[in-house]
């Protein structure tokens, strides 16, 4: 769909509304030219002051007030008249308005207000239109910004007024009536006082269905293409996916060191251990998840974290899991559940779990904490990132059947609970597991690790096959400096059952890769999943168009520029600025007082004394004999060991890994000195917080404390994760970050 802005002097919501109607340009009110209308679907007429609501001779003469009458004479008036004649939808907002009423293209008359003020405020209103046949209506809120935005008309006249828009609240102090939109008989010219285009996305899908209910291909198209647009600004503005609060505080970390091959950004952390070889390691919440449904929850959490290693070409090697649970009987009941749906997942697939602990608290009775860490190993030559690089490029889709699990998964972890929701209906907010073919799928893409067939890999988790396609043709276009674009066809990704495409790009269903691959190798990179007995299909392709394109057999369904949804998922979120905690409703020990940061020593203290003065249980649990520690042979000290650290062995080095853990730099570091000829080489972070109106002091606070101790010890943070909202009834966790640092023997 193309749009023309008409822009006349003095047009003051002109670029407001430019970026509103995509696909738009200005038309100058000097423009007769009626060929520029060729292929245009919608005209618009903004909102502004002084060219609208005065007439003059020049600008520096004199003038009166008359809104909407010196566009009379305007060459633009041309046209607007043609685009008229020609059955293009014309729209007017504000002073727009007063223009199509001043042209008689609209009945009525607009008068200065009851109060005589301009008037600027939010207001509900409620929109008529017709879509198939059918009468609906739609509510919402919308700003009125005018000092002439009382409709008028005669009152024999009133009945003949074509109301497609209304205030649903009392407007008697500035307006007569609850007139806020109006349309002509064939519902092809429009005029609304309320302004659409500030900040108000929910109304856009039904705007376009007003608008073109005459044109049902048009408004079908619009409602879908607004549809996907909608579903996918809430997930990629998600704190789950954008870290828009965080990621201020996040870019201060130490993250570069001479060993360091990847730091945070990709799909895990890499350092280089010598002799050819690597470690890849990550950490991950799931805790959303497990307070709706514990078993799940936690063994589709173990089910990522390995997903994301080996899409970077490494093999798992093992897992760890640090568990924060309550001590009422519900939280009792969640954590035998949580504990053996990451024994499930981690025995099933074969991957060791090595060590971790488990504390309890009051503070964790409604929100629970699953974080699980793993570690792999790669051969630096065969080590695959999550970028699309090449125009060409096969998207190939593999593993499970999607399906409508997990939905609007990360948008529902970007927000705290209420005790009045019913987690049973949230449940389909909640992955399902397969570990044996998530096994079937780790063996395929190591083995196609090995053989260097594929050119990119990105694991479908948060936001699903949406984020997966988005980051690797994201990651392409910041590493080529190419106007890299994608093509998907959604009709040819494998479906358990008949699902809502949108449904179908956003579906976090677990166990699927996304591949990147030279066309050239395909044949050989599909014998390899048949080998496998794993499902697979070629959806997409790399473009040059700089678009991303969404498409369901012929079917456009969405378009956008990579460069516009970069800009979306960059934002910085400042709604939450730094404030002490008040932690009123726990009996211990929580309490802040609003003082200015102090140093790092003392804010290291109070870190310090945040942790362990709030009735923390530590437990050493015979929960850990359920996990099989020593499958790989590569445990050298597990958790059938006493200690709180962990080893393995790297045989192809002659080398051991050594792995402590703790709530602070300092915990970690002093277990790890401990070892004598052990060098650290990283440290990799899970940051558990309650709701961000609560935390963000803390929050900076332990990121402060962390890249201090990381620089001057030279131990870099090649990754992590921030886990906010952890909050029931607007009671937040204490701070809770979880930290782990991996050595190695000389």
């Amino acid at each position: 769909m193309k749009v023309g802005i008409i822009r006349y002097p003095g047009s003051n919501c002109d670029f407001d509304t430019i970026r509103y109607f995509e696909n738009s340009f200005f038309i100058w009110h000097n423009q007769t030219d009626v060929s520029i209308l060729d292929d245009v679907d919608l005209i618009v007429i903004p909102g502004g002051f002084a060219f609208g609501d005065r007439i003059y001779a020049k600008a520096t003469d004199e003038y009166v007030i008359d809104p909407g009458a010196m566009a009379l004479n305007s060459p633009v008036t041309q046209i607007i008249f043609e685009a008229v004649k020609r059955k293009i939808i014309v729209l007017g907002i504000c002073n727009g308005f007063q223009i199509l009423v001043k042209l008689k293209l609209l009945g009525g008359r607009l008068e200065l207000n009851r109060t005589t003020l301009f008037v600027c405020k939010k207001l509900s209103c409620i929109a008529n239109y017709i879509e198939n046949g059918e009468e609906k209506t739609y509510k919402t809120k919308l700003y009125i910004a005018n000092s002439h935005g009382r409709y008028m008309c005669d009152p024999n006249d009133r009945n003949k007024i074509n109301q497609f828009l209304h205030y649903d609240e009392n407007v008697k102090n500035e307006y007569n009536t609850n007139i806020a939109g109006v349309s002509n008989d064939e519902k092809t010219i429009f005029g609304m006082m309320p302004h659409p285009e500030r900040n108000n996305t929910d109304f856009k899908m039904f705007l376009y269905k007003i608008l073109f209910q005459t044109k049902p291909n048009i408004q079908k198209y619009l409602s879908t293409q607004t549809h996907f647009d909608d579903k996918i600004t809430e997930l990629m503005a998600s704190e789950h996916i954008s870290y828009k609060t965080t990621k201020r505080y996040l870019k201060t970390l130490h993250t570069q060191e001479p060993w360091v091959i990847q730091g945070p950004g990709e799909n895990a952390g890499i350092v280089d251990i010598g002799g050819g070889y690597a470690i890849a390691i990550r950490i991950e919440s799931h805790n959303h998840p497990t307070f709706i449904d514990p078993f799940e929850g936690a063994a589709t959490g173990v089910g990522g974290i390995l997903r994301d290693i080996f899409a970077m070409g490494a093999r798992p090697i093992a897992i760890m899991d640090f568990l924060r649970f309550g001590i009422n009987e519900d939280s009792i009941l969640k954590l035998s559940d949580a504990v053996q749906g990451i024994a499930y997942y981690g025995n099933c697939v074969g991957v060791p779990n090595i060590g971790g602990n488990l504390c309890k608290s009051e503070t964790y009775n409604k929100n629970p904490l699953v974080n699980v860490a793993c570690v792999g190993l790669v051969k630096k030559e065969n080590i695959i990132y999550g970028n699309a690089n090449n125009v060409g490029n096969l998207l190939i889709y593999v593993g499970s059947k999607t399906g409508n699990e997990g939905i609007n998964g990360a948008a529902m972890a970007s927000k705290e609970f209420t005790d009045n929701m019913n987690l049973n209906d949230m449940k389909t907010n909640v992955q399902k597991s397969d570990p044996f073919l998530e096994k079937l799928l780790l063996e395929a893409c190591c083995e196609l690790s090995e053989m260097k067939y594929i050119d990119g890999m990105q694991d479908m988790g948060a936001g699903g096959l949406l984020c997966a396609s988005y980051e690797l043709i994201h990651r392409g276009v910041e590493k080529t400096n190419m106007q890299l674009g994608c093509d998907i066809d959604l009709s040819l990704v494998p479906t358990k059952y008949d699902m809502e495409p949108c449904n179908i790009l956003i579906s976090e269903s677990q166990e699927r890769m996304l591949i990147v691959a030279d066309p050239s190798k395909k044949d050989e990179i599909c014998k390899v999943f048949n080998k496998w007995d794993l499902e697979y299909s070629l959806i997409g392709t790399v473009t040059d168009s700089g678009n991303y394109d969404i498409y369901y057999g012929d079917q456009m369904l969405y378009s956008k520029k990579i460069n516009e949804m970069a800009q979306r998922n960059n934002i910085n979120d400042y709604t939450y600025l730094n404030s002490s905690i008040n932690y009123n409703h726990l009996n211990h020990s929580m309490k802040s007082t609003k003082k200015k940061i102090r140093s790092i020593e003392s804010d290291y203290k109070r870190i310090r004394e945040k942790y362990y003065s709030s009735g923390m249980i530590y437990k050493k649990s015979t929960s850990w004999s359920i996990y099989d520690s020593t499958v790989g042979n590569r445990t050298i000290k597990g958790p059938d060991k006493r200690g709180k650290y962990a080893i393995l062995d790297i045989h192809e080095v002659n080398k051991q890994l050594f792995f402590t853990w703790g709530h602070t730099f300092k915990d970690c570091h002093e277990k790890m000195k401990r070892f004598v000829g052990v060098k650290p080489l990283c440290i990799v972070n899970c940051l558990n917080f309650g709701h961000p109106k609560d935390s963000l002091t803390d929050l900076s606070n332990v990121i402060c404390d962390l890249s201090e101790n990381c620089k001057k010890h030279n131990i870099p943070v090649v990754g992590g994760n921030v886990s906010l909202y952890n909050s029931t009834d607007y009671k937040s966790i204490k701070p809770t970050p979880i930290l782990l640092m991996m050595g190695i023997s000389n």
